[in-house]
């Protein structure tokens, strides 16, 4: 940990210098706090009461730090035809250097992580099975950064002789991003006269001002959102933009979007409960504005999202525990395959699974999503994983059949009753073998959790919370599937007569 007045000197230093920055608004209603002891770094506490619509802070875009701000593609042009998401690593990975114009900001951003990412091999086999190890991307992280990266920083020694570009230095800049970033709206994107939500445009103007400083004439904001890597950031507030980081290739609102580091914006401690303040943007400037009444000494709480335990230790490092309401568990959508297709010749799968493809693309179903998600909230299999699986149970004359009568078939089958006798055996095995992933059983966990405090062994006492919460679903997701009410309990003659080698398909 670093020592009291290290960490307080580097608090104030960046204090200072954002201060010190031409349009830089902050209230003096709010201090930037030490919460170490509370195992949640710095936050920012309000030092008297804030009433809802208070106007927190205000940071111009000159100040965020992006590749457009930072000027890097001017001495590494190619950067801009990276992926974005990489393009940000390279130029924080350039800007970490002493006479950077965002030094005293970045020097206040963690040198050290909790996230899986840097946890040992020994800690990592603790999450087996769980959903965090099959995300991580440890791997192909490493690859990029050895194919791509270095290249990179090897043809442009003047800009990265005196920085840091190693693995270590690559890793952070990248768990920096997941965990501090927000998805702006490109500059010129937000007109002044119109914004994305109605009720935003109307209270603007009604807005308290910053303490400090005069407000800028009536501006209007639009809400602005932390980045969510490899999954999508959701709210379920109608002001919120949905930013679809992943599908890149859905329209053009991907192009509208940066990513970028906001400072002080990114000092707020997200809890999707505890929130009570958002950020908003503007042409020129980004808002953090309290939603709702903070008391004075409470803390300014912005939020992820309703993001499972999973996604939070993966991205942020840290888990709530005992709340598992947002949590899921999900199945690999080849161990269903693999389960379900028992008995079928490879050329008979590649048949099924190339249909199914088709499916996905002209019907816009998820036959052969990456992974099946069952959430606690219902713990029941989703449509699409049951069509999946009654697809790869067909006998082929059934097959032959529903090929003939096409996709649109697809619509048909999803409307009637698709658990069957069959559907209930399979689905028990698929999630037996799911909890098979895991080293340990429910009870070892349950034992575990009263034995792990978090100050003794902070990873370990993670992992357990995810593992068991998904292991409590697929419990739950059994017990549903033994329940199912089955009109018709006989063997469907569609499941009946499975292919041998030699059969047709």
């Amino acid at each position: 940990m670093i020592a009291d007045t290290e960490f307080e000197s580097q608090s104030n230093a960046f204090m200072s210098w954002l201060r010190a920055q031409s349009g830089v608004r902050i209230t003096n209603k709010i201090s930037l706090c030490d919460l170490r002891l509370q195992q949640q770094g710095r936050g920012v506490i309000a030092n008297v009461d804030i009433n809802e619509g208070e106007v927190l802070f205000s940071i111009p875009r000159s100040v965020i730090l992006s590749i457009e701000t930072s000027g890097i593609a001017e001495k590494v042009p190619e950067i801009l035809e990276l992926d974005h998401w990489l393009g940000v690593i390279i130029t924080m990975m350039a800007e970490d250097r002493p006479d950077s114009r965002w030094k005293p900001y970045l020097d206040i951003l963690p040198r050290k992580f909790t996230t899986p990412m840097f946890w040992s091999e020994a800690d990592l086999e603790e999450l087996s099975g769980t959903t965090v190890l099959s995300q991580l991307g440890k791997s192909d992280a490493e690859a990029t950064y050895r194919d791509i990266v270095l290249p990179i920083v090897k043809k442009h020694t003047a800009v990265f002789a005196k920085v840091d570009h190693s693995i270590s230095a690559y890793h952070r800049m990248g768990s920096l991003i997941l965990s501090y970033s927000f998805d702006i709206e490109r500059e010129g994107q937000c007109d002044k006269n119109e914004v994305d939500r109605d009720d935003e445009s109307d209270s603007v103007a009604e807005l308290p001002e910053l303490d400090e400083s005069d407000s800028d004439d009536e501006e209007q904001f639009t809400e602005g959102k932390n980045e969510e890597e490899g999954e999508t950031a959701k709210e379920d507030s109608e002001d919120v933009i949905e930013v679809e980081e992943e599908e890149e290739d859905d329209d053009d609102d991907n192009q509208n979007f940066v990513k970028a580091m906001v400072p002080m914006a990114d000092m707020l401690n997200g809890d999707s409960d505890l929130c009570n303040a958002k950020l908003f943007y503007s042409k020129e400037n980004l808002e953090m504005r309290a939603i709702k009444y903070i008391p004075k000494g409470g803390q300014v709480y912005n939020t992820y999202g309703d993001l499972p335990n999973a996604d939070l230790l993966r991205r942020y490092g840290y888990v709530r525990y005992g709340k598992t309401k947002d949590d899921v568990v999900e199945i690999e959508t080849q161990l269903v395959i693999d389960t379900a297709s028992h008995g079928l010749t490879e050329s008979h799968l590649k048949k099924r699974i190339d249909f199914m493809v088709e499916v996905d693309e002209e019907q816009d179903e998820e036959l052969l999503d990456d992974s099946i998600q069952i959430p606690t909230s219902s713990s029941a299999i989703p449509t699409s994983a049951l069509l999946l699986t009654y697809i790869l149970m067909l006998n082929p004359t059934a097959f032959r059949n529903l090929k003939k009568q096409g996709h649109e078939e697809i619509h048909r089958i999803a409307r009637k009753e698709l658990k069957s006798e069959e559907q209930r055996e399979l689905w028990i095995a698929i999630i037996k073998k799911k909890l098979a992933q895991y080293k340990t059983d429910i009870v070892t966990d349950e034992n575990l959790i009263l034995e792990t405090p978090p100050d003794v062994n902070l990873n370990l006492r993670n992992a357990i919370e995810v593992r068991l919460s998904e292991k409590r679903i697929l419990n739950a997701a059994i017990t549903k599937v033994r329940e199912w009410k089955i009109k018709d309990k006989k063997r469907r003659k569609e499941f009946t007569s499975r292919p041998s080698k030699r059969g047709k398909i």
